[in-house]
This record gives structure tokens, C-alpha cells and sequence, in this order.
């Protein structure tokens, strides 16, 4: 059990304060142009809210669940690079403390993990490691700066998924000329990746996820002259991988490994070098357990990414042992020009994506290229906070307004030029509407069964108009914030959607949480995360977690019976528990004979040895998930819908050590049809 991460997520906690409903929410900041109008409180009923008769109208229904289209569960991971934690080349890299101060500003966005270069015996934060003379992976020198990251991102309840790379002394590598870009050395490189592995683990640093090299497939003309990371062919990259994940998994059984940080996914899965790396790392027992690959759209432009999502696809498709990897775009930008990135045409540019990144179900982690950029004079990058200042970005407050979406999409009407995301649940109904015409629009939200009797309604815009001279808040404008509100009818409020803009309208309820923004007790628990797909759809079955806050979904999407698809999340210490289940689902589910549920899969000496699945009358299907025993399940349990309790020891086999395997899976359901779970401990 990683019992690091307790003192880090009280400490995140404490970042919350209590609206009326005794929700957590993000303090305010009071930082200067709030403009913050309209502000009333007690109000008694709806009709005060500003609202214009003859202004366009988006009709919302929030007790409309819309399973045809893909949650909002998926938040988005952040991408930093080695040089955000340190700072430049000259002299000895110190931990950059301005950012790492910062973290908090990113943790608002609701990440799990932060990706960034360890740069191994080179520049980054960890030129320390297998550097020689003694330095082996194994001291606790090694890590100094590496440490202080950990530290701070802990401290945030965030965890760090590390690179593996560059090639120090210790793997036949160096600081001389391109000596970082070769491993010469394999058997030097398998030891110290399990050191640095074990060092982890060991330490409690908190790192989800353990990646082997950056964009190795990245050169100009020729991968042995003038490749930009690695020199050397692919096969030698293949041995790379192969020698660094048996090591990884030596230091830690536990740890999540992927590789091929594809700079050019189309082309390695076009000329079979996807396939030949799947083919031999099967072959040698370390199958990645995801396949990471990055995408930048050139000024804007997204139509390549089809190309690279679909040639992924089709090699991962290609042999039933594969329906276990998953797909970590974990380096996404729809930009490489400094002028876009850090403009308003960013926020149509970032949600248009988003909504795009949403439907490619096998994507399970996608991360935003920049948190933070490297804090050099004269390079503001993709950071979506600005290295120099401080300033927040448009992308930065788009982001913000995405992260507070409730999971499920409800039911809305269209209004050309106006993208609208709409969802629900049990404390929060929330719409987010943006600019897609390049035109501000003065739009009537029609909201129709919000959920609850009182609300607080708070509404946020970001446009050019509302982030002048704003320089550390981390919340958008607040345009306007209504206090205890009556909202049992229909809701009207008018509001003006900035061009390049957007606003995001809360409706919270006066008694009732937010699920997916609180911490669970069991984020405390988490091993690692594991996924199953029986064939991949664009917008197809899917089945994604929270580690953070418990909140799950499940869904057909449109595959309909022809597919399935499982997401695990691995727990230690749970021997004395009891989970807490509210559950819920749509039509197509009950009485289908879909398998639709959550598995407790028991551990016994070290393997898994019992399946009890948790489902909804009805939805009794037998399925044998490639996770846990790999089995069909031992016994069957209704989970009725509202809350319930599952009593771990009470089914638990004799001999079990604590740990399970919770799989929420689906199979078998009819097309658009769903069910959502929010789990935690009694």
C-alpha cells in the first residue's frame, strides 16, 4: 500500500473550503478583475436571474441522461518537461522553486499523474542517476532533485509518471557529444532501471507510471546519424525497451511500463515497426502495458490525429494478447505555434479537441503539452502558465472550466456556432458552452429538472474581454454568482458567450456533494490501473475510474453487443474494509443478460483466486476478463441501484492478504446504454 500519498491528499484537501452544500470547492483567490456582478444572495426564486426572451435558446434537460455520448470523466493529465523543474544548462541544475510552487495552480485542473524527463546522467533533474563513481540508481544523492518534484507534486495529491531516459556512464552513455542518445551497455541498463524502479517504490515517491525512452523513432534523414533522442535502429530502441522493462518490473512487480513515445505514430504503425516492437516484447514476457505515443496539430490543424489514432488501433488489434495495452497520448498539443498556444483561439481549439480525444475510447491517459515550460529568458513555449510571470493562458482557464463538468452528458439542444457540453450529478448540474463560429452569441440556457430543491449558481467566462491583466488567479472571471436559489422549475439565465470564449454555468446543490472533484480514502489504496478492450471503436465501449475521487463509468457507446471492455484498479491494505456503492444505470442494461458491474477479485498467496461479480438484476452474462484470475466469475451479487454496501472480509476467500482488484466492467449491452458508480469506504 502506498501510504505516501495520505499526508499529501489531507494537505489537498485543506486547498478546499465549504460552500453551503458542504461541498469542496477551490477557494477564491481574490486576485484583482474579479468582475464578479449580479452577486445575490437568498434568493427566493429564479425569475431574478437575468434572462432575455428574444435571445437565442439552448435547451438543457438534466434528467435526460445522454449515454450516447462519452462522459466527462476522462480529465486530462499535464506534461512538463525536465527543464520546467530546473534551471538552464549553465552551472549545476537547481530545483526551480518558482514552479514548483505552481503545482497547486495545476493541480486545480484535476490530473492524476505529471509527465516529465528524468534526462538520466545528463541535465535534467536526474543527471545524478548511474552517473558513476559510485552512483548506481541506489543513493539517495541521486534523487535530490527528483525528490523535491515528488515531494511537491504529493503535496498537491498528484503522482509522476517518470521517462526513463538518457543514457548515463553507467549504461555506456555520458554527457560527451550524443553519448546520452545510445545504450551501450543493455545488461547496465536493465540494473539500473530496477534500481531506479525499487528506488520508488522503496521511497513511497509516488510514481504511477514508468516509461521506457522519449520519441526514439524522432530523426531527420537518418536514427543512426542525426536521430534528435536515440541513435540506432528500431530494433536497437526494441532492445531498449526489452532490457528497461524487465528491470522496471524486477525493482517494482506493481509498476505500470509502456514505451514507445511514438513521436510518429503514423509512420511506425504504417512500416510494421508497432507491430515488429508488440511482437518481441510478447515474445520476452514484457508486453507494455500501454503504448505512448504524441501528437501536435500544426496551427490549429487536427486531421492527422485520425491517422494516428487509427494506425494504433489496427496494430493493437492484431492479436487478442494486446486487448490488455492501452493508449497514452501523453504529450498533446493542437499546436506547435507559440502565437496560437498561448491565445483565445485556444479555447474552441482546446474543447473541439477534448470533445474529439473524448470518443477515442482506447486513449485512457491523454496529457496536455505544457503545465509548465522551461524557465529560460525569451521562451514562453506551451506552458499554460507563463514561466516569466506567472499569467495563466486562455488553454489554462478552458482546462479549468472542462475539469468542473460533472461526468454524465445530459440532454441538450443545438444552436449553430455555439459547442455546447452539458452533465449532471448528485451535487452539480453544469453546462459549458463555447465560441465554435468565431462570433460572440447572447444565449438563453433553458435548464430544465436540475436535480435538486436550492442552489448556489456561479457563472464563469473566459474571453478576451474577462483575462486582462490577470496574472496568478487560478479560476476564470466570475461573471456573476447567485446564493441559495430556488431551482425545482425550469431555469432561465442569459449570458453573452464571448467570441474566442466561453462560459461555464454551476448550479450547485445546498446539500448534496460533488463526487468527482472530492478525494476518495481510497485514492490512499491505489497499486496501479489496468484496462481490457474486446475490440476498439471510436466512441465505442468504455469503462474509466477515477483514482482520485472513486467516480466510475460504463458505457456500449455505439458498439452495441459486439463489444466489451474492463478498467482494474488495483488496492492494498483493504483486509478490514467495507466499500460503499451508489450505483445507477440506463435502459439496455437490467434484464439484458449484459454483464454490467464492479468485480472484487481476491488475492491468495500471491495470486488472484476468487471473482465475486457485482451486478445488476438481470445482467448476469458470463465473461472471462482478462484481469484478475482471467476466469469467469465465482459468484454472482445483485447491486441494486442507490447505495448499497460490499463487504470485503464477509466474501473474501480464506487466506486472502488484502489486496483486490476492483474491475468495473461491461459486455453484452445494448447500443447507448450505461451505468455510473461512485465507490468509497464505509
Amino acid at each position: 500500500m502506498r501510504k505516501y500519498r495520505t499526508a499529501a491528499l489531507m494537505t489537498a484537501a485543506l486547498m478546499l473550503l465549504p460552500s453551503c452544500s458542504g461541498r469542496l470547492v477551490p477557494p477564491v483567490d481574490g486576485s484583482e478583475n474579479r468582475e464578479t456582478s449580479g452577486v445575490t444572495y437568498g434568493m427566493s426564486d429564479t425569475e431574478k436571474l437575468p434572462h432575455d426572451e428574444k435571445a437565442e435558446v439552448i435547451s438543457v434537460d438534466f434528467s435526460e441522461k445522454d449515454y450516447g455520448k462519452i462522459p466527462y470523466l476522462k480529465k486530462f493529465d499535464m506534461f512538463a518537461s525536465t527543464w520546467a523543474w530546473c534551471n538552464d544548462f549553465s552551472g549545476y541544475p537547481q530545483s526551480d522553486l518558482t514552479n514548483l510552487s505552481r503545482i497547486p495552480a495545476v493541480a486545480e485542473l484535476l490530473p492524476e499523474t505529471v509527465r516529465t524527463d528524468l534526462f538520466m546522467g545528463y541535465w535534467g533533474i536526474g543527471r545524478e542517476i548511474g552517473k558513476g563513481d559510485g552512483q548506481d540508481g541506489t543513493t539517495d544523492g541521486e534523487y535530490r532533485l527528483v525528490k523535491n518534484l515528488t515531494d511537491a507534486l504529493l503535496s498537491g495529491g498528484l503522482n509522476a509518471e517518470f521517462i526513463y531516459f538518457a543514457s548515463p556512464v553507467m549504461t555506456g552513455g555520458g554527457i560527451s557529444g550524443d553519448a546520452w542518445k545510445s545504450v551501450k551497455d543493455g545488461a547496465g541498463w536493465r540494473l539500473l532501471c530496477r534500481n531506479v524502479s525499487a528506488y520508488f517504490r522503496e521511497h513511497g515517491m509516488g510514481v504511477r507510471r514508468h516509461e521506457i525512452w522519449n520519441e526514439p523513432d524522432y530523426y531527420i534523414t537518418d536514427p543512426e546519424k542525426d536521430g534528435v533522442y536515440f541513435l540506432g535502429s528500431w530494433d536497437d530502441y526494441i532492445n531498449v525497451y526489452i532490457n528497461g522493462a524487465k528491470g522496471i518490473r524486477e525493482g517494482d512487480p506493481d509498476a505500470e511500463t509502456g514505451g514507445v513515445s511514438a513521436a510518429w505514430m503514423n509512420r511506425i504503425s504504417k512500416n510494421g515497426e508497432l507491430d515488429r516492437f508488440l511482437q518481441k516484447a510478447l515474445a520476452e514476457g514484457v508486453l507494455p502495458d500501454y503504448v505512448s505515443w504524441h501528437f501536435y496539430g500544426s496551427n490549429g490543424g487536427m486531421k492527422m490525429l485520425e491517422d494516428y489514432i487509427s494506425g494504433a488501433r489496427e496494430c493493437l488489434e492484431k492479436s487478442e494478447a494486446y486487448g490488455t495495452v492501452w493508449q497514452n497520448l501523453n504529450e498533446f498539443n493542437v499546436s506547435l505555434d507559440r502565437k496560437v498556444t498561448s491565445g483565445y483561439s485556444m479555447v474552441r481549439l482546446t474543447l473541439d479537441a477534448y470533445q474529439r480525444l473524448l470518443y477515442a475510447t482506447d486513449i485512457a491517459r491523454v496529457a496536455w503539452t505544457s503545465a509548465l515550460d522551461r524557465n529560460l529568458e525569451g521562451s514562453d513555449g506551451q506552458a499554460l502558465i507563463d514561466p516569466k510571470t506567472g499569467e495563466r493562458t486562455p488553454a489554462y482557464y478552458t482546462q479549468w472550466m472542462y475539469a468542473r463538468l460533472p461526468v454524465q452528458p445530459v440532454m441538450t439542444s443545438e444552436l449553430s456556432g455555439v459547442g455546447v457540453m452539458a452533465s449532471a450529478e448528485s451535487g452539480r448540474a453544469a453546462v459549458l458552452a463555447y465560441d465554435s463560429a468565431i462570433s460572440a452569441r447572447t444565449v438563453t440556457f433553458d435548464m430544465k429538472n436540475i436535480g435538486f430543491d436550492r442552489a448556489d449558481i456561479t457563472v464563469y467566462a473566459v474571453g478576451r474581454e474577462h483575462i486582462q491583466n490577470r496574472i496568478s488567479s487560478n479560476s476564470p472571471v466570475k461573471l456573476a454568482e447567485y446564493r441559495n436559489v430556488a431551482v425545482s422549475g425550469d431555469v432561465k439565465y442569459t449570458v453573452t458567450v464571448p467570441e474566442n470564449g466561453a462560459v461555464l454555468i454551476l448550479a450547485d446543490s445546498c446539500g448534496r456533494d460533488v463526487p468527482h472533484e472530492k478525494i476518495s480514502p481510497l485514492a490512499d489504496r491505489v497499486v496501479r490501473t489496468d484496462y481490457w478492450y474486446n475490440g476498439r471503436d471510436d466512441g465505442g465501449a468504455h469503462a474509466w475510474v477515477s483514482t482520485k475521487s472513486f467516480v466510475a463509468s460504463l458505457g456500449s457507446g455505439n458498439s452495441g453487443r459486439s463489444r466489451g471492455t474492463a478498467c482494474a484498479v488495483t488496492l492494498d491494505g483493504m483486509e478490514d474494509e467495507k466499500l460503499t456503492v451508489t450505483a445507477s444505470h440506463s435502459d439496455g442494461i437490467a434484464g439484458t443478460g449484459a454483464v454490467c458491474g464492479i468485480m472484487t477479485v481476491y488475492r491468495v498467496n500471491g495470486e488472484y483466486a476468487r471473482t465475486v461479480y457485482h451486478g445488476f438484476e438481470g445482467a448476469e452474462g458470463k465473461l472471462a476478463v482478462p484481469l484478475g484470475t482471467g476466469r469467469e466469475y465465482d459468484e454472482f451479487s445483485v447491486l441494486p441501484s442507490g447505495e448499497s454496501i460490499i463487504d470485503l472480509r464477509a466474501e473474501a476467500p480464506e487466506g486472502w492478504d488484502g489486496r483486490i482488484q476492483l474491475i468495473f466492467v461491461i459486455n453484452g449491452a445494448e447500443k447507448n446504454s450505461g451505468a455510473e458508480f461512485v465507490v468509497g469506504l464505509q
